[in-house]
């Protein structure tokens, strides 16, 4: 095993051991080629940001799952293939939901019948509580302002906190929820 080799199980260690330092670094080190993965797929209401977010995710479920012991594929190849699956499956989630709720959109306007009205309106306050119950506050914060429609770099400068952070926080706070979700569903 190379010397570089050497150092990505290390990193890899380090993560399974809960070190935020390591997993940044990794994030770094695999930034160009989560930019690479990710310039293939444009989906509508997603922006830049969220795709990175959702690679980054993928990125620790890669370190999680990947398998030190074994020497026949390189742990870059491993991530690529995580990375680019999750964006497949981000891909199909958003054309199998068309109906995703637009919050700069009245629900009380347009052809909506007054049912639709309610349960959109339900299943809005809905997530909005569950969110507030698995979120931290700042996680929270990053949540309404994302979905307000501000980008990462609004939402730093108003949070008073850097881009980074925000985007660490969006990957958690889309992973807790997505958990959430899922169990409610199963």
């Amino acid at each position: 095993m190379n010397e570089q080799n050497v150092d990505i199980v290390r990193l890899i260690s380090e993560c399974r051991e809960r070190s935020d330092v390591a997993f940044a670094e990794l994030v770094r080190r695999y930034t160009p080629l989560i930019r690479k993965v990710i310039s293939g797929f444009k989906l509508d209401c997603v922006d830049d940001d969220e795709l990175f977010s959702e690679a980054c995710v993928a990125l620790h479920q890669a370190v999680m799952s990947y398998d030190v012991s074994q020497s026949d594929v390189t742990f870059g190849l491993y991530a690529r293939v995580c990375i680019h699956r999750r964006m497949i499956d981000l891909q199909r989630r958003r054309r199998s939901r068309p109906d995703v709720l637009d919050l700069n959109e009245d629900v009380t306007e347009g052809g909506s019948s007054p049912e639709a009205t309610l349960v959109a309106r339900e299943r809005f306050e809905s997530i909005i509580t569950n969110a507030r119950s698995v979120l931290s506050d700042y996680e929270y914060s990053v949540l309404i302002l994302h979905i307000q429609g501000y980008q990462t770099a609004a939402i730093a400068k108003q949070l008073s906190r850097t881009p980074k952070s925000v985007d660490n926080a969006k990957a958690r706070l889309f992973r807790r929820l997505r958990e959430a979700f899922d169990s409610e569903n199963c």
